[in-house]
């Protein structure tokens, strides 16, 4: 696929766009501050891998170039791309000269992720599971019908996130975010092999904490956790005070301490990361 990249607004969709058709595509959503974009690189390198996963070829120049044409309108906010596989006919097939595309939009940054930062949030788990299909676990690719039907549900549960797993009952991640866990010195988050999204700030923490441990594991290691934390771009890290059972409906409680501390031992190489496109 062609390595030219166009620059299209999000409501400008064409009615044969396979972005908008079947989520031919991948996309990142940035924190930016100050105008600094936070873990920048990371996002680049989600963007040129993920889309290379699909078959489409993007560079990272091109990307970047993106970004800093999108930091001239602002300074603050969440920066959110989409890069899709262009337009194309009817079926599933894409055409054979298909045109990369580029769709750029700022939003609010959510004001409640600072409350949660500090006071931590209750989850329950969901009863939507996620499917396995290892072509496409660990991307942030655009056909995130699942991720809908999760917080469709989440809607008539009391709960600020939930917990979500495959049909073995086996943990993968949050709604929006990825899971982490602490217990008697070591931290745990679930292999995303199968299923789920390895999130650049999930990719910073493993890089970044020591004594990690990455591996399938099943909700009673949740219940038995001493900390819980959930990971995103966005949120950054924030902590998990409770969960419900889903079985016994149980409330299990979690201190933020070592949450605080993993906060605190990692914002200086968080900063170092927050880069100027």
């Amino acid at each position: 696929m062609s390595e030219s990249v166009s620059l299209q607004p999000l409501d400008q969709f064409a009615l044969n766009d396979r972005l908008a058709n079947y989520g031919d595509g991948v996309f990142t959503t940035m924190h930016v501050s100050e105008g600094r974009v936070g873990l920048l690189s990371r996002h680049v390198s989600r963007l040129v891998n993920d889309a290379a996963a699909l078959g489409i070829t993007v560079t990272a120049t091109a990307i970047e170039e993106v970004i800093r044409t999108a930091m001239q309108q602002q300074q603050y906010g969440v920066l959110k791309i989409l890069l899709g596989s262009g337009q194309g006919g009817r079926g599933y097939s894409r055409p054979g000269q298909a045109a990369v595309s580029l769709a750029v939009s700022w939003h609010a940054v959510p004001a409640l992720y600072e409350t949660w930062r500090q006071q931590g949030i209750a989850l329950a788990v969901s009863p939507v599971t996620l499917a396995h299909q290892p072509l496409l676990a660990g991307l942030k690719h655009a056909n995130r019908l699942e991720q809908v039907l999760v917080k469709r549900a989440m809607q008539t549960m009391d709960c600020d996130d939930c917990v979500v797993t495959d049909a073995n009952a086996t943990v993968i991640e949050a709604s929006a975010a990825n899971l982490f866990w602490f217990k008697k010195g070591v931290w745990f988050t679930p292999d995303l092999s199968k299923a789920g999204v390895n999130g650049v700030m999930r990719q910073f923490i493993l890089e970044h904490t020591e004594h990690v441990e990455v591996g399938e594991y099943h909700l009673r290691n949740l219940y038995d956790a001493d900390a819980v934390m959930l990971s995103n771009a966005l949120m950054q890290i924030v902590p998990v005070h409770s969960l419900v059972n889903a079985h016994s409906s149980e409330i299990h409680e979690y201190s933020l301490a070592p949450v605080k501390a993993l906060q605190q031992s990692l914002a200086g190489a968080y900063k170092q990361e927050c880069i100027r496109a």
